[in-house]
């Protein structure tokens, strides 16, 4: 039998196009918007030294960053006072950092920036190690940043902190975990600091008043995080459908001083209060539809939260966890993609005979098909787990070029899906966004 498997977000007329123009930041981010570099043509780097040059060049906007990058000592980079920069990552890029001391640890600090995009790139730590060090990435005093499709994993200090008056950021298809055993004795006093993300560095920090407006969308918080999922001072920051499921968590989101929290149609799965308040003040954390399975502890919120003013698709909390898990973290093929391609599937610039568009869809989604002779078809769906959710179609193939248009998904729960188109003789399989 004939398997295929695409991911594919757009139209097969848009393969030939850069796709890099076309992902769209949703979200705070969206005010005002993101590009990053744009369509500039691309730095590929190598080397710390190469990346570390096109870090620093004001002229030199879209980086792609090819292979795994070791950082010498003290090697961590900053972006200052730019705008309009993109740094991406080719698949399996890997930024790292083994700098265990309070000065020189860290990766990436964005600072007095905007229009920032990150996306696509893993970056490790040392493992948490309390001495008041450096994170993996800090976002200080910046505007409409977007970090996209990347996974953190074992910061000294954060993961990603966020501080200084930034604002408008959006963070998406993300994931945090902690792989490496936690260092104990360090000078900060914990002894094991596997805190992931401050938002707000301390309730003395004003100038974050009014700003630390952050959209967190498909994130997912994995193995080995303890606390800061996030953590949020002053900021009015919208955590929609994203996963939590650390095993060791002590607590997840933590609404601080000021914060303003809009906590939408998650997942929560076997950790330990899903929700913190710091009783007196917090300004709201208002929950709205979220789905809780094997919790302990506190999860219930208080108050009423910001309304967005954006617009933004989300999909309900049941079907968080299977569209998190195929999808957040650094597993792109290409930088220009928009979704989730696994390596086993081929490249969204491929071709193929069958393609379902549009790729997330709602209620209706069409197919074009090339058959080879006239024959019957049949449309089957299953969640990725392999459950079975129908058949959507049942019809005739002419010989030559299809389209079979408007085909009702209404029925369908939201998610990542496998549309199976079987054939005479043969399979296909196409993985969709249903939302």
């Amino acid at each position: 039998m004939k398997r295929i498997f695409l991911i594919l977000t757009f139209f097969a007329f848009a393969i030939a196009t850069n796709l890099s123009a076309q992902c769209t930041v949703s979200g705070w981010a969206s005010t005002n918007g993101v590009t990053g570099g744009g369509t500039a043509s691309p730095t590929v780097v190598t080397t710390y030294a190469e990346l570390r040059a096109a870090v620093n060049n004001t002229s030199i906007k879209v980086i792609h960053v090819s292979g795994q990058i070791t950082f010498p000592a003290g090697g961590r980079l900053t972006l200052n006072n730019q705008t309009n920069k993109s740094i991406l990552g080719l698949a399996g890029a890997r930024l790292i950092s083994t700098d265990l001391t309070a000065g020189g640890s860290g990766i990436l600090t964005l600072k007095n920036s905007s229009n920032v995009l990150i996306k696509n790139i893993t970056f490790e730590g040392p493992g948490a190690y309390d001495v008041d060090g450096n994170d993996n990435m800090t976002i200080d005093n910046c505007t409409n940043v977007w970090v996209d499709h990347c996974t953190f994993q074992d910061a000294l200090d954060g993961n990603l902190d966020i501080k200084n008056g930034s604002d408008l950021i959006t963070i998406s298809w993300t994931k945090f975990e902690y792989l490496k055993a936690p260092i104990p004795g360090g000078s900060g006093g914990s002894n094991d600091h596997r805190f992931s993300n401050l938002f707000g560095s301390s309730d003395s920090d004003t100038q974050d008043s009014g700003k630390l407006r952050i959209t967190m969308q498909y994130c997912w918080w994995g193995n080995g995080v303890r606390e800061r999922m996030p953590r949020v001072r002053y900021g009015k920051v919208h955590l929609l459908n994203n996963y939590f499921n650390s095993s060791v968590s002590n607590y997840c989101i933590y609404a601080g001083y000021q914060a303003d929290l809009l906590i939408e149609s998650n997942y929560f799965e076997g950790v330990k209060n899903p929700i913190r308040l710091e009783t007196g003040n917090f300004t709201a954390a208002q929950l709205v539809d979220n789905t809780f399975v094997g919790t302990s502890g506190t999860a219930t919120g208080s108050g009423t939260a910001f309304t967005p003013p954006y617009s933004i698709n989300k999909i309900a909390s049941q079907d968080v966890k299977q569209t998190v898990m195929a999808g957040a973290g650094a597993v792109l093929l290409q930088p220009t993609d928009c979704v989730f391609l696994s390596t086993n599937e081929i490249n969204s610039k491929s071709k193929s005979d069958f393609l379902f568009y549009p790729n997330p869809a709602s209620e209706q989604i069409s197919l074009k098909a090339f058959s080879g002779n006239n024959q019957s078809i049949k449309i089957n769906v299953t969640d990725i787990s392999g459950k079975s959710e129908g058949t959507i179609y049942q019809g005739n193939l002419s010989k030559g070029n299809n389209t079979v248009n408007s085909i009702s998904i209404k029925k369908l729960s939201k998610g990542v899906k496998i549309f199976e188109v079987k054939t005479d003789k043969d399979s296909y399989t196409q993985k969709v966004i249903v939302k």
